[in-house]
């Protein structure tokens, strides 16, 4: 059975460090974010069951990501845990979601409250991993979800050598350098090869190395002490050090300054480091799996990247294809997708009309499984019934050359230049004569489709 996973959103690295301690030791398995853009990310990604929020963290925005929870992840279970609680924040929390909210009295007294607090909250409300196993399949409705292969899933030989390979190097501490378009799920392949490691247990720490600047790259890997630069009033806990023992993913890392990779290149090297205004020599046991949507042999030959930070990287490289390359698994992610997206905004979705499936494997997906997946969140929001249809998918789709090359639903109200009976004499043998899909298609009411076929004297049962 998976376990259940929770997320930390802390800003206190000391308490998250031994709370996650405590929650593995349990058989929890424990992620951390720092920043409202990085939990939304792992909730994503990971299907989190419950999240443990610090509502008086630094630096963030927990009450922001209260909200996001609530809207999105209705049925992430919400734990507010703080060391300044006081009773209009407890009401105000509660009002959000919240499940329970702890006053932070000391390590030895709240470790456990709060493991049993998380303990308590999944056993009553159940968990949506729970909910998902006690879906039973119907014919031509949504399967219930699968972990695949360490939460990924595909039915293509391409992906299935890549299984092979994270397994077979899984339990090595080779550095590991991953390559393929953005949205193709890097993040989701650097996991998997954490969660088959003999590492898994051990922190998993992400870092993507496109959104800061320089200092604070430096800051965000090594960490700095009190006064380090402008700003500095304490002494901030690198990700280095988060990771320690356990899996280091720098995500686009071909974004990272020259000095930074000198910084980076010596740590893989030897292991230590200081942080940013320190002098004192901090050691770690760390792997490294590093990302790129580029090729970095290319980014080298532009000399923007080290080549002997390559090399180090470069032990064991995965290449990730595109979505467009493996189109078996369109389907089978929509699905998938089409599952989460259905209970996190609470509608009872049923599945993909065969129209809406077809479009979907026609389409070319230049954004990979990452605009899949956002085009079926958008379709289960606007959903007016519970089986998706052509007309539910973005007009971008329809009207990509790709789907056009093909034969494609038809829109009534799309179609004003051309005569309505021939339309709907389309429309009936596209479908079989299937009155109800051909009314999905066309976007009508049955009634009003009877109303057109007696108009213009059409005999259904003739089509089929």
């Amino acid at each position: 059975m998976a376990r259940e996973k929770i997320l930390l959103f802390d800003s206190d690295p000391g308490w998250t460090q031994e709370l996650s301690s405590a929650l593995i030791r349990q058989d929890f398995e424990v992620f951390s974010a720092l920043t409202v853009t990085e939990a939304v990310s792992l909730l994503n990604a990971h299907a989190i069951d419950a999240v443990i929020v610090d509502i008086n963290s630094t630096g963030a925005d927990p009450i922001g990501l209260l909200e996001q929870i609530r809207q999105q992840f209705s049925q992430t279970t919400i734990i507010v845990c703080t060391s300044r609680a006081t009773i209009p924040q407890a009401v105000r929390t509660i009002k959000l979601g919240a499940h329970d909210y702890i006053a932070k009295n000391g390590a030895s007294a709240t470790m456990p409250a709060v493991c049993d607090s998380v303990r308590r909250a999944l056993n009553e409300l159940g968990t949506p991993q729970r909910a998902a196993r006690a879906t039973a399949p119907s014919r031509g409705e949504l399967m219930p979800s699968t972990q695949g292969f360490y939460g990924l899933i595909s039915e293509n030989a391409r992906m299935h050598d890549v299984f092979e390979l994270i397994q077979t190097i899984a339990d090595s501490n080779a550095s590991v350098l991953i390559q393929g378009e953005t949205g193709t799920g890097k993040e989701l392949v650097a996991h998997a090869i954490y969660e088959a490691s003999n590492r898994h247990g051990k922190p998993f720490v992400t870092l993507d190395c496109s959104t800061l600047a320089r200092e604070l790259l430096e800051s965000e890997l090594f960490g700095h002490e009190k006064g380090a630069f402008t700003g500095a009033f304490d002494r901030h806990i690198g990700r280095f050090e988060r990771a320690n023992g356990g899996t280091l993913f720098l995500d686009e890392v071909l974004n990272m300054d020259l000095t930074t990779q000198s910084k980076l290149l010596r740590v893989i090297q030897t292991q230590t480091f200081e942080r940013v205004g320190g002098t004192k020599a901090i050691t770690v046991d760390v792997r490294i799996i590093a990302a790129s949507n580029r090729s970095l042999e290319h980014v080298v030959t532009e000399g923007t990247f080290r080549e002997d930070l390559f090399h180090r990287l470069n032990v064991v490289q995965i290449e990730v294809p595109p979505l467009r390359e493996r189109v078996e698994d369109v389907s089978l992610l929509a699905r998938e997708f089409l599952r989460r997206f259905s209970r996190q905004n609470n509608k009872p979705m049923r599945g993909f009309t065969d129209a809406a499936i077809d479009m979907l494997g026609r389409y070319n997906w230049p954004g990979n499984v990452r605009e899949l997946e956002n085009v079926v969140l958008q379709a289960v929001v606007l959903a007016k019934s519970q089986m998706l249809d052509a007309g539910d998918l973005p007009k971008r789709i329809a009207q990509s050359p790709a789907v056009l090359a093909g034969a494609s639903p038809v829109r009534l109200a799309d179609q004003l230049g051309e005569p309505e009976k021939q339309i709907l004499i389309n429309a009936l043998r596209q479908h079989s004569g299937n009155i109800k899909r051909c009314a999905e298609a066309l976007q009508i009411s049955r009634t009003t489709l009877y109303a057109k076929l007696k108009k213009y004297e059409i005999d259904p049962d003739g089509i089929r």
